[in-house]
């Protein structure tokens, strides 16, 4: 199951215990799906939904505003090989009803309502069953590695996106307006705004199992960058300590360790016993203990004593024999 269906089937169990509520979800419905139409002299109101789940409880809340015998129609798509479902309210004069109940149109007045000039619901609770009512229209929510947390609403046109996007600023949410194709979206990309908004709308387990996905994803960050930290530590430490190694076996080699200085003899030798261990770990070991900083002098001066004569680390200076032999000619005398 998508992330999508499961928030939308969360929320079509919630029960709503005030009318008013109940009338602006489905007020935000009927303004994003709806639209009227007269069929073989017929007045049919249809919304649309693509999710059974969805169209029942659109069946319901009609049945609250007092329509009677509402009807759903299964549509099949074979463009977008899915289904769709109609919900329709059939009768002029009951629709008349439903549209003067949802403040939609005048009583009396030609059959016909319009998505312009929409009222934004005064209370709080009406505000978040209308931002309900619209993600349940035409909202979708998605996470993944490569873009991360992303909530968008299929608001229609401009004039709807900036309604809802009013809406949505009463919450402290400022979502950003897009259009793509024929279609305006209201969109969020923060983890926490989205939070948010699935709090707002009451759809409290799927944000639990966001938030655990989250800490998860969190802590296994945090793991990643402890562990490459301390591994890229390991690789420093073993590359300055095979560095170290060398220079010190150049000094053995050209002059001897018994020769260096009290202070150099005593961490080149102490280096050789101990070639794991860091600076720190060193200077512990000197008697009296030194500082890191401390042991990393006396090899800047270990290394300053051969660079003065021109000497690499990975040179090696051939031993020279300690009696040459005299030269000794093949011809006898006469």
């Amino acid at each position: 199951m998508s992330l999508t269906r499961q928030v939308k089937q969360e929320l079509v169990r919630l029960e709503e215990s005030l009318t008013c509520c109940s009338s602006w979800e489905l007020k935000a419905f009927l303004l994003r799906n709806g639209y009227y139409t007269i069929r073989h002299n017929m007045h049919v109101l249809i919304i649309t939904a693509d999710d059974s789940a969805v169209a029942r409880r659109l069946f319901n809340l009609l049945r609250q505003a007092g329509v009677i015998s509402p009807s759903i129609i299964r549509q099949q798509v074979k463009r977008l090989r899915k289904d769709r479902f109609l919900v329709q309210v059939h009768g002029s004069e009951q629709i008349d009803a439903l549209l003067v109940y949802l403040d939609l149109k005048d009583a009396g007045r030609y059959l016909s309502f319009s998505r312009l000039n929409t009222v934004i619901p005064k209370r709080i609770c009406c505000r978040k069953a209308f931002v309900r009512g619209v993600f349940l229209a035409g909202g979708s929510i998605s996470i993944s590695k490569r873009s991360g947390y992303h909530l968008e609403v299929n608001c229609g046109n401009i004039d709807d996106a900036h309604v809802y996007q009013k809406v949505l600023g009463y919450f402290n949410l400022y979502p950003l307006i897009r259009k793509r194709e024929d279609f305006v979206f209201v969109y969020l990309k923060s983890a926490e705004a989205i939070a948010d908004y699935l709090r707002i709308i009451g759809a409290g387990s799927t944000l639990l199992q966001i938030e655990s996905l989250r800490v998860v994803k969190s802590m296994r960050n945090q793991v990643n960058r402890t562990v490459n930290c301390e591994t890229a530590n390991l690789e420093k430490v073993v590359t300055s300590a095979q560095h170290q190694l060398e220079l010190i076996d150049q000094a053995d080699h050209l002059i001897g360790l018994d020769n260096l200085p009290a202070t150099l003899r005593e961490v080149a030798l102490i280096r050789r016993n101990y070639p794991d261990a860091s600076l720190k770990e060193l200077g512990k070991m000197l008697d009296p203990p030194v500082s890191k900083s401390a042991v990393n002098h006396r090899f800047r001066r270990l290394g300053k004593m051969f660079a003065k004569t021109g000497v690499t680390i990975n040179e090696r200076k051939p031993r020279q024999p300690a009696i040459k032999r005299a030269g000794i000619t093949s011809g006898m005398s006469k």
